[in-house]
């Protein structure tokens, strides 16, 4: 099929309100996309229905063909995010985001079963740390089941928890769920102590909104980095524990280690560093062979109790390759993992491809491997120390569980089994 698609097309695409009904060309258009979805979902994904059967991604296409002409852009994106959603693996997704999509001005973190506000702009600096109550007088825990559905990312409920966390501030995912209304402001509730606020906010750019990360910096315990020379990886030694604390945020490419690798074993020798710390904690993913690449430069340093020495640092977070790094470092490191379950099932469909939709150009991406990393049936890889951090340290800059690592390192008692603050 010929995909063609007029200048005036693509900009309504583009620039057309997302709440405006779609016009009988934009239903066309769609249509087209859809089909093209369905088929790539069929011919590329390495087994598409190992959770959704066939008939019922056929009848969940089939529907939102034959909703279109009541549909606004919004509404037709969230369907198509619930969709890729029921495919059931984290690696096969569609991004809402590939196209244009403003943000309210908030980032979110869960303290238990606690959500605050953990960043934001200028004009909310008093709500930071506030717990959000609603959204236009729906609860954050309606709003979790309606926005579980159709959030990208997730291999189980921990990842879910994360991209939850993310994605609720997203205005046209709220849009397409019908939460928010196009052109007003939606109505945040929240809770600071005993008193509670109700504040109109209106979304902002995706470029303002990029810049918000968290406003509470980690201040405990100190750390003194060191360049590796490798992007995404920074050194910290703690000399008074013989620990080496790698901060794994993303990944170099393999050669880049390699290239290091030599210089980064004088700085350990040096040292005498005899506990290596790894912290996963954050990292998305990348190219887990540069993570084997690390596991083999720090092989050779017999200094290393490779028997209680080794420790890596998960979280809901920790997906992708950090998560298969997480399991291969527990092996051949001989490592105790600490923290929280990873975002990451072990046995994982991964290794995704990106397609366009040859009319909107909105992106979606398919698994194309299947990596079973475990022999045991497991939906994540769970903590042989389970920490979990709390809101008073967060805000206090403390960082729960890389304190008490250390803690422990200083006491040389034995780990109990179980830490929740």
């Amino acid at each position: 099929m010929k995909y063609k698609l007029i200048a005036l097309i693509f900009g309504c695409f583009t620039f057309c309100g997302a709440a405006s009904p779609l016009t009988q060309t934009e239903q066309q258009a769609w249509l087209e996309d859809i089909d093209f979805y369905a088929h790539q979902v069929k011919t590329q994904h390495i087994q598409p229905f190992h959770t959704l059967a066939e008939a019922d991604f056929d009848r969940k296409v089939e529907r939102l063909k034959a909703q279109l002409q009541g549909l606004t852009e919004a509404q037709v994106e969230t369907r198509l995010m619930a969709i890729s959603r029921a495919i059931g693996d984290g690696h096969s997704n569609y991004f809402m985001m590939s196209g244009p999509h403003q943000h309210f001005p908030f980032r979110f973190k869960f303290f238990g079963d606690t959500l605050r506000v953990i960043d934001t702009t200028s004009a909310y600096r008093n709500l930071l740390g506030a717990q959000l109550s609603s959204i236009n007088g729906v609860s954050v825990a309606e709003l979790y089941t309606q926005l579980a559905a159709t959030l990208p990312g997730v291999d189980n409920q921990y990842s879910e928890k994360a991209s939850f966390e993310y994605y609720l501030s997203l205005h046209k995912l709220l849009l397409g769920l019908e939460i928010v209304k196009e052109e007003q402001p939606a109505l945040f509730k929240f809770v600071t102590g005993k008193e509670e606020s109700s504040v109109p906010v209106s979304p902002i750019s995706m470029s303002e909104f990029g810049k918000l990360s968290s406003a509470y910096s980690r201040t405990e315990p100190e750390l003194t980095t060191h360049d590796t020379g490798m992007p995404g990886i920074t050194l910290s030694l703690f000399r008074q524990h013989k620990a080496a604390y790698f901060d794994f945020r993303s990944y170099p490419e393999p050669e880049q280690v390699i290239a290091h690798c030599e210089d980064l074993q004088a700085t350990l020798r040096a040292a005498g560093s005899r506990v290596m710390i790894i912290d996963f904690r954050g990292n998305g993913g990348g190219n887990f062979y540069s993570g084997l690449a690390l596991s083999a430069c720090l092989q050779p340093l017999d200094q290393i109790d490779w028997m209680q020495g080794v420790y890596v640092l998960s979280d809901g977070e920790t997906f992708s390759a950090a998560m298969t790094n997480t399991v291969q470092f527990r092996q051949i490191l001989n490592a105790t993992v600490v923290g929280t379950p990873t975002g990451g099932d072990p046995n994982q469909f991964s290794e995704n491809s990106v397609f366009s939709l040859p009319n909107s150009g909105r992106r979606f991406s398919l698994s194309k491997r299947y990596y079973p990393f475990s022999d045991v049936q497991s939906d994540a890889v769970y903590p042989d120390i389970h920490i979990a951090p709390s809101w008073e340290d967060y805000r206090a800059g403390k960082d729960t569980v890389l304190i008490h690592l250390l803690s422990q390192l200083s006491a040389h008692t034995q780990w109990p089994a179980s830490v929740n603050k």
